[in-house]
């Protein structure tokens, strides 16, 4: 059952506005730069801050990943190339034992703070055999997250079909379960639900008779979807403090509780939100062109420009109550403290 919820907006109302949770929240932190200057055509899109207060940052256009220090300092450290497609990152993932995971192109890794890879590829792509025709490779990963047993867990493609593998840096990849079915995940777009499933947004299917959604998978391997509207588009998701999934689509973030009732939040003059992701006020924070928004369990929104932002992307909330965000069309990575 779909489910349209009406948003109430305040322009410029402070996040503390009747959320007692918010008055709990540190003063932010005044030692962060306000902006970090990427090289040029970086395209910074997913990031993630480590508990040690590092920041990484996925720099499509230069088949590399940041590494931003607390100071500011930032190191670059170019993907490992093989004989296969060019390694564009898209997702990150912190990686249990320290380091982060990732996925580019043809290609899952591993990367320790030290700067050392891990990796797999599908080096052995035959045309007309479809994507990840290798059963032991990779098969073009887009998404990836911390699965259920505490290892990473990624999607990819293996002859017409949707894969879920998991990846250790030791044991290699194992595949969970094979969906007889396609379709894309976005960066972002995989998490660990409150119910210990999977849940992930689905895009592009191939078969006409199925439509966009959100689908949920068991450790067990156990499949199902829940379809959204035509055109939906999908994009990040991420498990909210209200034992829900909470989701960027186009316009509008989406909620979907375990049991799989969804509702939509429509965003105002919005072209498409981004990133979403649970701020340490137990609100949901998101991205959407140059502004920021946050969202209450209850559906209360408010949204903020950024000076000077363009286009922004990613978005990683730090203890402090301010946020790391990508601005993919200025290569640059600012520091956003919400107003009071």
């Amino acid at each position: 059952m779909l489910a349209l919820a009406v948003a109430f907006t305040v322009a410029g109302c402070g996040p503390g506005s009747g959320d007692h949770a918010d008055d709990r929240r540190p003063s932010p932190s005044r030692s962060a730069p306000a902006g970090i200057l990427l090289p040029g055509n970086a395209s910074p899109g997913e990031l993630t801050l480590t508990d040690d207060g590092t920041l990484w940052v996925a720099e499509s256009a230069l088949a590399a990943i940041a590494q931003i220090a607390p100071s500011g300092k930032v190191t670059q450290h170019p993907l490992p190339r093989g004989a296969g497609y060019p390694p564009i990152p898209s997702d990150l993932q912190e990686s249990p034992d320290g380091g982060i995971w990732y996925t580019a192109g043809d290609q899952i890794g591993r990367l320790d703070p030290s700067g050392t890879f891990t990796w797999w590829s599908d080096d052995a792509y035959a045309p007309g055999n479809g994507p990840g025709a290798r059963s032991h490779g990779p098969g073009f990963p887009d998404a990836l997250t911390l699965g259920p047993d505490d290892t990473i867990w990624f999607e990819h493609s293996e002859r017409g079909s949707k894969v879920f593998s998991r990846a250790d840096p030791k044991l290699g990849l194992k595949r969970i379960t094979r969906l007889r079915t396609q379709f894309s995940v976005s960066a972002g777009g995989m998490t660990l639900g409150p119910d210990g499933a999977l849940w992930f947004t689905q895009q592009e299917e191939y078969d006409a008779k199925q439509r966009e959604g959100i689908g949920r998978l068991t450790p067990e391997g156990d499949y199902k979807k829940w379809p959204l509207p035509k055109d939906s588009a999908p994009n990040t998701i991420v498990a909210g403090p209200d034992k829900a999934l909470w989701f960027t689509d186009r316009r509008s973030i989406g909620r979907i509780d375990t049991d799989g009732h969804l509702s939509h939040f429509p965003v105002p003059a919005s072209t498409y939100p981004r990133d979403i992701t649970l701020g340490f006020d137990r609100a949901l924070w998101f991205t959407t062109d140059h502004r920021v928004g946050r969202i209450t369990t209850t559906g209360r929104m408010n949204l903020w420009p950024v000076r000077g932002a363009k286009e922004l992307a990613g978005i990683a909330p730090v203890r402090d109550g301010s946020f790391w965000l990508a601005d993919r069309q200025a290569d640059t990575i600012r520091h956003f403290t919400p107003p009071r």
